[in-house]
């Protein structure tokens, strides 16, 4: 079994665009740019999105 090399970061930005992963990251950062959120402040923050009948 071989070990997968670690990823390399040039920058903090890089690693928590890494660990956020998904749609929202960006959403995220953008609130966190702020000032630091709890996770349900982040919940509420997010918008509702309308299932398609």
């Amino acid at each position: 079994m071989e070990l997968q090399p670690k990823n390399r970061y040039n920058i903090p930005a890089e690693a928590t665009l890494d660990v956020l992963g998904g749609k929202w990251k960006t959403l995220i950062l953008c609130h966190l740019a702020y000032g630091s959120k709890r996770t349900n402040e982040l919940k509420k923050a997010m918008p509702v999105l309308r299932k398609k009948c």
